[in-house]
């Protein structure tokens, strides 16, 4: 090792990594991104809430609900979140409602039940619930009421979650065992993956190939979710976890483990042949190996330029396909994209609302080629056409301010196992939206689930890791 670091090359190396990375921290950029967002005092709206509270648990109590339900097992909100954590990507959407509306029921028995309670403060709260009312009012004034209200107010309490999480998940080891419980489920459903793909047949699906050019590809596995490209969106999320897992845990069998589980998921993934999804895992495994060290980028490139000599035929196939137009897919979104910029034009000010009835009230007015959608396969298009631009600035903002949280906290704590799920939680973040841009990623439900428990972790985590510093601090 010494001989390696006095080599005239590792040292140039070194040296130009260093003085990249001094630029990047001196930057105006990454200040900005890494800054700190607090506040002193509650909100107005939020003093309204807490008044709103007051009355109700006034109410519970001369009901002497607090007698019934106090030590009870149902206030325990974290065991219910513990549960539909491992559930989420596994049930179909309805049941997944009613397992997240039994979490917010077990929810407001905890509010009532403790006085003292107080919400927790994110600074991306206030463009999420600004977001949340456009999307409300969106599915209200909606082409097609009925059915955006439907979906509206789904996908709304899907969102809501999020804050249910935030403000019962605020100890180190329950974020331990939560974070723990979405990688282990993502783990159990990449290997059901791997048997769709061994055993074929009414396991995986073949219907979501080009087979003219992808003749090699005979099956694409779809887990749980019935469509690859949704698979792939899902493991995007837990991918960068099992990394984290890697860096974090002491002891060669804990690393072994964790690296045959990113291997299994990453394997998983390659199975899905989604292309926004390949583009998607190389931006994140950039991301995570330079907010980990810098010097790993070295073994990044090392590892990439060997890929094509190490992966299957049918898999560079797929990949270097990418922005090609001969295939039927490719074509099929360029024109579907176009046709959802010009409705954009038309309707930035006023949302269509949710749900394929609205788009295709719509849609057919700007489709090119008579091209026919459900949907716009661009989860930024989609939302922009769903609850005009003013949502997408809305929604923008909450992800630039999730970006700016967790950066701001792999900045702040010491705790090296913290720091690297608060980065694995920016590289998968970073990876979803990705493919975020070559499909609409919520278009399958239980996605918009599993996105807002992925942020809510996300920020408990960032919440507790500045915690855990201001106590270090005293």
């Amino acid at each position: 090792m010494e001989k390696l670091k006095s080599n005239i090359i590792y040292k140039s190396v070194a040296n130009f990594i260093q003085f990249i990375e001094s630029l990047i921290t001196s930057s105006g950029i990454y200040s900005l991104l890494t800054k700190e967002v607090t506040r002193k005092k509650d909100s107005f709206f939020e003093n309204i809430l807490y008044k709103i509270i007051d009355f109700l648990r006034m109410i519970f109590n001369k009901l002497r609900l607090n007698k019934v339900f106090e030590g009870s097992i149902f206030a325990k909100t974290e065991i219910f979140i513990g549960f539909a954590i491992i559930l989420a990507p596994i049930l179909p959407t309805m049941l997944d409602l009613v397992v997240v509306i039994g979490v917010i029921i077990s929810f407001f028995l905890k509010i009532m039940l403790d006085e003292k309670f107080k919400f927790v403060y994110s600074p991306v709260n206030l463009f999420l619930n600004l977001f949340l009312i456009i999307y409300f009012i969106s599915s209200l004034i909606s082409y097609d009421i009925n059915t955006s209200l439907n979906i509206g107010m789904l996908l709304l309490c899907f969102m809501l979650f999020y804050y249910v999480i935030i403000n019962s998940i605020k100890a180190k080891t329950q974020i331990r065992v939560m974070i723990a419980l979405f990688t282990a489920v993502g783990l159990l459903i990449s290997c059901y993956g791997g048997y769709q793909y061994v055993f074929g047949g009414s396991f995986a699906s073949s219907s979501f190939v080009d087979k003219e050019l992808f003749e090699d590809i005979t099956t694409r596995v779809s887990g749980t979710f019935d469509n690859p490209n949704v698979l792939g969106e899902y493991l995007l999320l837990i991918i960068p976890m099992c990394g984290a897992y890697f860096f974090s845990l002491e002891g060669f069998r804990k690393k072994l483990f964790s690296l045959v589980a990113l291997g299994i998921v990453g394997v998983c993934l390659l199975l899905t042949y989604s292309r926004g999804c390949y583009l998607g895992v190389i931006i994140e495994a950039t991301i995570f190996l330079l907010l980990i060290n810098i010097r790993f980028i070295l073994l990044f490139i090392a590892g990439a330029i060997s890929l094509p000599f190490v992966l299957p035929k049918s898999i560079m196939n797929r990949f270097t396909s990418i922005g090609n137009t001969e295939d039927s897919s490719t074509s099929y979104r360029i024109s579907i994209w176009k046709g959802a910029i010009a409705m954009i034009k038309d309707h930035w000010y006023r949302p269509i609302g949710q749900g394929t009835k609205a788009f295709n009230h719509i849609y057919p007015f700007y489709a090119l080629n008579g091209v026919g959608a459900e949907h716009t396969h661009n989860l930024l298009l989609q939302i922009a056409v769903e609850t005009s631009l003013f949502g997408l600035g809305a929604f923008l903002i909450t992800i630039f301010r999730v970006f700016q949280s967790l950066l701001a906290g792999i900045k702040l704590t010491k705790d090296m196992e913290m720091k690297c799920f608060l980065i694995a939680f920016v590289s998968g973040l970073s990876g979803f939206m990705v493919q975020s841009v070559f499909d609409n990623t919520w278009y399958n439900n239980r996605i918009v689930l599993v996105f807002w428990i992925f942020i809510a972790l996300a920020i408990s985590l960032k919440n507790i890791a500045r915690k855990e510093e201001n106590i270090g601090k005293d």
